[in-house]
């Protein structure tokens, strides 16, 4: 099975890291309706899992996230400024390293947002998933680009500058 190749992860770290920005301005949050009394635990999952999907109203990740959004679209930037230096081979030594970092970095930040809600009685909204599986796919092609193995600059380059 061919796997993918340095310059697709770096297009895919890229991509998800604006992806994360853009997903901050979607719903991340709203207040879940009144419950009703039910038999058995969980049986309300498929009416929140359904507003998760078709609700388009609730507080957007801007909003929501306050200080946080703010970091977490930092971290996203740096993460895709980190992903596009490592295709400079002077600046991949330190880039690969702002890469793996925020995109790690990108991810705990999302997923803590996640599971952590704001407040009883709130529910997710597709603006988090969004952001969840955008940090997810930045976090793995951050790790792929970073562990590629460093280049070096070619005899032929290297005899170009003199």
């Amino acid at each position: 099975m061919r796997t993918l190749g340095f310059r697709t992860h770096v297009l895919f770290a890229v991509a998800s890291a604006a992806g994360v920005i853009a997903a901050l301005g979607r719903p991340w949050y709203a207040t879940a309706p009144e419950s009703v009394e039910s038999r058995y635990p969980g049986s309300g999952m498929t009416g929140s899992l359904e507003r998760l999907i078709s609700e388009p109203n609730g507080t957007t990740g801007w909003d929501a996230l306050g200080t946080w959004g703010t970091v977490l679209a930092a971290v996203a930037a740096a993460t895709a400024a980190g992903a596009v230096c490592c295709l400079v081979p002077a600046a991949q030594g330190v880039a690969r390293e702002l890469l793996r970092y925020g995109g790690l970095a990108c991810f705990a930040i999302v997923a803590w947002k996640v599971l952590d809600h704001p407040g009883e009685g709130t529910e997710l909204r597709m603006g988090a998933v969004l952001a969840a599986v955008a940090a997810l796919i930045t976090c793995t092609s951050g790790s792929a680009v970073a562990a590629a193995p460093l280049r070096r600059r070619t005899a032929r380059a290297a005899y170009a500058q003199r």
